[in-house]
């Protein structure tokens, strides 16, 4: 790579070699967010099964936007800020709800909104486990996690371990290209213990989060249901690059808001 390909963006145009661990953080960056500072977006839509002894069931679904806020810190690291907002909803509707009933229990449950964020990462150079198959690629990020899901987090009560595995899935033709952005489409599995608004602590059983979203970059590609939500929930976030700056997350969130009432 020359001085000139840097001024002109042409960063190994045609010639990524995603073994090189310079260029499989560009096309990383690339592929989730973006290789400039920039602010990305993905749309999610998805179902939350209950796994119960006797079966997998659906149980409710949800929408979320994933917000990155990108910064090129300089030519071998990235630095991005994740934010998400989304809500839940009926199986046969895409319009927010604030309460639900639940088809298990027969109790009404008083729901949380999903709010997650910022959560502050910085990459580096690094080798990544991309897979390639003719003009796709992709690539995956398990992640297991430790933690407190109960209506408080209390250290009298023992940590519970979820799991989530994030798939990023995109064309080696578009990383190759002069952009800065390259299209994706995001598959998201996440397997957890029961959520506390649920109030199913005393069912056998987890939460099985599936979700499918793909990058966008205008308000009008924002579906019409998660617009209305953003309206009259969350106003300004979509064009924000920082909706707020105190640390949350959906478990804290409900939280939160169940000490005020």
């Amino acid at each position: 790579m020359n001085r000139r390909d840097l001024l002109t963006g042409k960063y190994g145009q045609g010639k990524l070699d995603l073994k090189n661990s310079k260029d499989s953080l560009y096309a990383y960056a690339k592929l989730l967010g973006s290789t400039n500072n920039a602010m990305v977006h993905y749309s999610l839509e998805g179902t939350i099964f209950a796994y119960l002894p006797n079966g997998a069931q659906k149980l409710i679904g949800f929408q979320a936007i994933l917000k990155g806020v990108w910064e090129k810190i300089d030519e071998d690291s990235y630095s991005y800020k994740l934010f998400e907002s989304g809500f839940f909803h009926h199986l046969d509707s895409k319009n927010y709800i604030e309460t639900f009933d639940n088809p298990i229990t027969n109790k009404k449950n008083q729901l949380s909104n999903i709010k997650g964020g910022p959560y502050k990462t910085v990459i580096k150079p690094r080798q990544l486990d991309w897979v390639i198959s003719g003009n796709d690629v992709w690539i995956q990020e398990p992640k297991t996690r430790m933690g407190h899901f109960g209506v408080s987090e209390s250290t009298n009560q023992d940590k519970q371990t979820s799991f989530a595995n994030t798939i990023f899935k995109g064309k080696i033709s578009e990383l190759n290209d002069e952009s800065s952005i390259a299209s994706s489409i995001m598959t998201y599995n996440y397997i957890s213990p029961w959520y506390p608004f649920f109030e199913m602590d005393d069912v056998d059983g987890k939460m099985y989060w599936q979700a499918v979203g793909k990058k966008i970059q205008s308000w009008f590609d924002v579906p019409k249901s998660m617009k209305t939500f953003l309206k009259a929930k969350q106003k300004n976030y979509f064009e924000s690059t920082n909706p707020w700056s105190e640390p949350t997350s959906t478990l804290k969130h409900f939280r939160e808001n169940n000490k005020q009432k």
